[in-house]
Order: C-alpha cells, then sequence, then structure tokens
C-alpha cells in the first residue's frame, strides 16, 4: 500500500491507495507548531480506526508547501515504516512540460493537480485550487503547463478586513445571493463573495482570450474548501477534490523503480 501525503498551508490531506485504487483519504489541519510525536500518534490513530495496518503500507509520497514540515515528515515516515518518505521535488518524472520561467519554483501542490488532471483529460485544462491561497493554472491539451496566477483566498481577505479595521467583524463566509448587503455582517458577506467569485471568473476569461480558448476544448477543474463559492452560470466548472491525492499516486508509479 502506498500512503499519499498533500501538505497544504490550511490542511494536509492523506490517502491510503492500494494498488490504483484509493482506499480510504482523511484530512488533518497543518499546524506548524504541533510536534512529530503527536503527529505520528494522530496518523496511528486514524490508520487503525480505518482498519489499515502500519505493515501493509510500502511506501510513502510527500508533497509539502510547508519546507519547515519536510523533516517533520520525514522522521514520521521512518517511525512509521522505516524508510524515508519519496518527496515531489527537483528531477522526478512528472509527464509534465514545465514552460516557466524556473520550473524548479513552480509549487508541488500546483504540480501533483496537474499531473492528475492531464492524466484524466485530454482537453485544455483550467485548474482552480480555492483554498487559503487561490492558485489558477493553465495546462494546454500538449500537457503543457504554461503557468498561472496566485492571490489570496477568501479566508486572507476576510483577516484583511478585519485586521485592518476597528469595527468590522468576523463573518461566516458563504454563497450570497443578493449583491447587496443590508447590514454590516451581510455587506462583508457578499462583498467577499461576489468579489471573490467574480475575480476567478475574470481570470478565466482574461485565459480564454489569450490562448483563443472555447468552452468545447477547455475544462475547468476546482478543486479546495472554497471550490462551492465559484458557481456561476457563465462557465461550467468540474469539482475534483482528490487531484492532490491522485496526482501523488501518478507520480509514484512513474518513479517507483528509481533508487531512493
Amino acid at each position: 500500500m502506498l500512503l499519499a501525503i498533500d501538505i497544504n498551508n490550511k490542511n494536509t490531506n492523506l490517502g491510503v491507495f492500494d494498488e490504483d485504487k484509493i482506499i480510504t483519504k482523511f484530512s488533518i489541519m497543518t499546524d506548524r507548531n504541533r510536534s512529530t510525536e503527536e503527529v505520528k500518534l494522530i496518523l496511528k490513530l486514524i490508520l487503525k480506526d480505518r482498519n489499515i495496518m502500519l505493515e501493509d503500507i510500502d511506501d510513502i509520497i510527500l508533497s509539502t508547501v510547508v519546507p519547515e514540515l519536510y523533516q517533520n515528515y520525514e522522521i514520521i515516515s521512518i517511525n512509521l515504516i522505516g524508510k524515508k518518505p519519496k518527496i515531489i521535488s527537483a528531477g522526478v518524472k512528472t509527464g509534465l512540460n514545465i514552460k516557466c520561467e524556473s520550473p524548479r519554483d513552480v509549487g508541488s501542490d500546483r504540480i501533483i493537480r496537474a499531473v492528475a488532471a492531464t492524466n484524466k483529460y485530454k482537453d485544455n485544462l483550467i485548474i482552480i485550487s480555492a483554498s487559503s491561497i487561490t492558485t489558477i493554472d493553465y495546462i494546454n491539451a500538449k500537457k503543457e503547463f504554461l503557468g498561472g496566477l496566485i492571490f489570496p483566498g477568501v479566508n486572507l481577505l476576510q483577516k484583511s478586513l478585519v485586521r485592518e479595521s476597528s469595527k468590522l467583524p468576523q463573518v461566516e463566509i458563504k454563497s450570497c445571493k443578493d449583491i447587496l448587503g443590508n447590514n454590516t455582517e451581510k455587506a462583508i458577506q457578499s462583498g467577499i463573495y461576489f468579489g471573490y467569485k467574480n475575480a476567478v471568473s475574470g481570470v478565466i476569461n482574461e485565459i480564454f482570450k489569450k490562448h483563443s480558448l472555447n468552452k468545447k476544448n477547455t475544462q475547468i477543474l476546482t478543486t479546495g474548501i472554497y471550490a462551492n463559492l465559484l458557481d456561476n452560470n457563465e462557465f461550467e466548472f468540474v469539482e475534483e477534490e482528490m487531484l492532490g491525492l491522485e496526482g501523488l499516486k501518478i507520480i509514484y508509479d512513474l518513479n517507483k523503480n528509481k533508487a531512493s
């Protein structure tokens, strides 16, 4: 079995694969202050609860956008299965042609999602990760990763409002029916929701224009905890919540015969 670990800024997603089938998946909070012993215990308990025995896990593959947690998870991997995890880093086969100024600098989270998407779809692809950090990436039908955009997620937008003002409260982040809020709380909710949703739609429109795309030859995929906020009448979105884990499995298979 393979344990795939996708560490993002807010959440860490984990999945166990038996051959090509994912048999369980779960998420824990990404906490830079949590000790390796605590994380190890949490993983052991969750896996035990899912009837996954540690002796059945042959390998661990890891992607992280939080570099300071790499060493922690290396220790955890050694403690759990007796060897280091396989890491998404420079030199790892992905099957992608990364057409960026510095391919080494492209985040591993963006790479693993693109790998999964290009193995599932043959069209041009726009991948939106709507998490604490929002990324929008474009991969053409030739599997060329042409770059993307990175900007704040909705929770960061809210935090900046609260931090930079004296009277604005924290609000529940949710979809809104009316664009005009008739009190402060609803005005903030509407501002965040419509501002975020329309910013994403605007970016998609710009990518369509720049690369002469149309709705017939382009798939727009969404993932992340705020993907539900993106639905609109202009574009059809396909939610793919497991892109990161699926990409890790594909990359593992591409590289499993390489020396660790």
